[in-house]
């Protein structure tokens, strides 16, 4: 699995625009010093929280950045590449929104895991089309930093004292479930009147009572590791 750590340079999602506009009232190609892969990703990113993953086209892209409709393909070999670029960037944020509510929750170890999971919760509420590309069909390497996180988040938590992962497979296999049913539209109702960034009651007890199960669990099992 790879490492979770990150070089000290920007990252892709730094490096992209909050927004991607072309540089003149038509299509252009004159990017320069790398600027039109950013853009082309920024403007991904916009298509994927407008109408999904099947919104991302090399075409749907050119037209939102602004250049010709061959463009893209001058840093995307095709649509695949296109897409994991995307997903890449919804995966460093997820790591670096989860790692920031890990952390800001303090020392306690028990905490500093539902703030993960809280985070990822209202990452998939907050971008359900990006959250559907990230675990569809543009599944890629970067993801593994996610996973990476909770693993170490567990293993300094003190629920094991062996190998962290059989406690954070099951966490992670429960709040990405959760997770999906909110990015998947099946858990809208619950969505409704909640602040930008809420998460749903229904989410943070179910939350809860998993994180209390999984003390329980691990402080009784005989075979503790």
């Amino acid at each position: 699995m790879p490492s979770a750590t990150r070089p000290p340079t920007k990252s892709l999602a730094e490096r992209v625009p909050a927004t991607a506009t072309a540089r003149s009232g038509h299509p252009t190609d004159a990017y320069h010093h790398g600027d039109l892969r950013a853009a082309c990703i920024a403007a991904g990113l916009g298509l994927v929280a407008e109408g999904g993953p099947d919104a991302v086209t090399i075409r749907g892209v050119a037209r939102a950045a602004g250049v010709s409709h061959t463009a893209p393909l001058h840093h995307f070999h095709d649509r695949d590449e296109l897409l994991a670029a995307v997903a890449e960037v919804g995966f460093e944020r997820l790591v670096a929104e989860a790692s920031e509510a890990a952390d800001a929750d303090g020392a306690d170890p028990i905490k500093r895991i539902r703030a993960y999971g809280l985070a990822y919760i209202r990452g998939a509420i907050g971008t359900p089309g990006l959250y559907r590309l990230m675990f569809g069909e543009a599944a890629c390497e970067t993801g593994f930093g996610a996973y990476e996180l909770l693993l170490r988040l567990v293993a300094e938590s003190g629920l094991t004292v062996g190998d962290p992962e059989p406690i954070a497979l099951v966490f992670w296999a429960q709040v990405h479930g959760l997770a999906g049913l909110y990015a998947e539209g099946k858990l809208a109702h619950e969505l409704e009147g909640l602040a930008p960034g809420e998460v749903p009651p229904r989410a943070v007890d179910a939350l809860d009572r998993l994180i209390g199960l999984l003390v329980l669990g691990a402080t009784s099992y005989p075979g503790r590791r």
